[in-house]
């Protein structure tokens, strides 16, 4: 079962409610996290434990307070109310939500193992066999995460209601869809690029713009101008928005550029490179390697393959695509034992940790918190 909780009331209170709700999930997630190979792997094994946490938690406080407090102070309040119910230092939480940011810095990321990091897929009405229209997103992220997510209902005074898939500690989150029927999902983007800016350790995380536009955007054109205008984003984001009219796109996102794509013959899809022309640049070279013992390949492989098979599977059923068709999508294995180009993604760092599949006109919201080719998705709907 996929843990859910519900919160109620402005801000400062649902961040609260989190933090005191999760409050002993939240303690254990970051026992066993700090202390897992991955996180061993990552950081230096001549630093004691306890200045890594430190100074990961002095980074984030220093790269996002002013950004967030200028920009989105209510989400910033909300974030100092989660430390508070969930009896926690606030730097450690800025650490939590600053490691969005820093798994991509061009400066470390290339010395450490790959992370696949998200798949969206698409469907309008011309292209599904009951003319619905069906929003499919995987999360990919690191293994250790798999057993901390939670699908959040949120009930506010202060903003739209909406459902939402994140992880314990955050307040921002990767998915969601919000009671006007406008279903936003993201996929990290891999920019690398300094002139232009399109990465930049200081700024807002994407899944804090998710949440924001979930609070107080009515449709996908709200939430464009929203994204496209918001002038303290940090890494690259791919945001795929869809409303209950029909209203689809992907905004391919740097640090201060934009693009968007739009569907074709009612499809689209998006993993995390860039795809427009006006953005290509900003994906990493095909010279970077990411290497560790053994593994020696491109970050941006896996992206280009796992696209490439889903619109395959999307042009193959055009006009028959349905809940089971986009299960089976998200599920694919291209025929072969999984790996870290596969759709449903089975690394030995990072993989599929959850699916979600969102109807917009129905308001329903399904969640599996695993790799779907071995979960039962369930539903919540608004």
């Amino acid at each position: 079962m996929v843990d859910y909780i519900k919160l109620e009331g402005n801000r400062v209170e649902r961040g609260f409610q989190q933090g005191n709700f999760l409050k002993d999930k939240i303690h254990s997630m970051f026992d066993i996290v700090f202390h897992s190979e991955m996180f061993s792997e990552v950081t230096s094994k001549f630093i004691p434990l306890s200045i890594i946490k430190l100074g990961l938690g002095v980074m984030g406080k220093k790269n996002l307070k002013k950004a967030l407090q200028e920009h989105l102070p209510n989400q910033f309040n909300r974030m100092k109310a989660l430390c508070k119910g969930a009896g926690m230092k606030e730097l450690i939480i800025y650490g939590a939500h600053f490691l969005e940011v820093m798994s991509g810095d061009p400066k470390s990321m290339y010395k450490n193992p790959p992370v696949p990091a998200c798949s969206m897929i698409f469907a309008l009405p011309e292209a599904t066999l009951d003319k619905t229209m069906i929003f499919g997103r995987n999360y990919d992220f690191p293994n250790v995460l798999q057993p901390f997510q939670v699908v959040r209902k949120e009930i506010p005074d202060d903003g739209y209601k909406n459902l939402n898939f994140t992880q314990y500690p955050l307040i921002g989150c990767h998915m969601g869809i919000n009671e006007k029927g406008l279903a936003i999902g993201y996929n990290y983007g891999r920019s690398w690029k300094k002139k232009p800016l399109d990465f930049r350790l200081k700024g807002v995380p994407g899944t804090f713009i998710v949440q924001n536009v979930l609070e107080t955007c009515a449709n996908t054109q709200e939430a464009v101008d929203f994204i496209t205008k918001f002038s303290a984003r940090s890494n690259g984001c791919h945001y795929g928005l869809i409303d209950v009219s029909g209203d689809l796109c992907v905004v391919e996102t740097t640090s201060t550029r934009y693009a968007i794509r739009n569907p074709v013959d009612g499809i689209l899809a998006h993993t995390n490179h860039y795809q427009t022309e006006i953005l290509k640049d900003a994906n990493l070279p095909d010279y970077v390697r990411f290497k560790m013992d053994d593994m020696d390949i491109s970050p941006i492989e896996s992206p280009i393959r796992r696209y490439k098979r889903e619109i395959e599977l999307l042009k193959k059923y055009r006009g028959k695509i349905s809940m089971d068709i986009i299960k089976s999508i998200l599920s694919d294995h291209d025929n072969r034992d999984p790996d870290d180009f596969t759709v449903c993604t089975h690394g030995p760092s990072a993989g599929t940790l959850g699916s979600i599949i969102v109807l917009p006109t129905k308001k329903e919201f399904w969640v599996t918190d695993n790799h779907p080719c071995s979960s039962e998705y369930e539903k919540f709907k608004l």
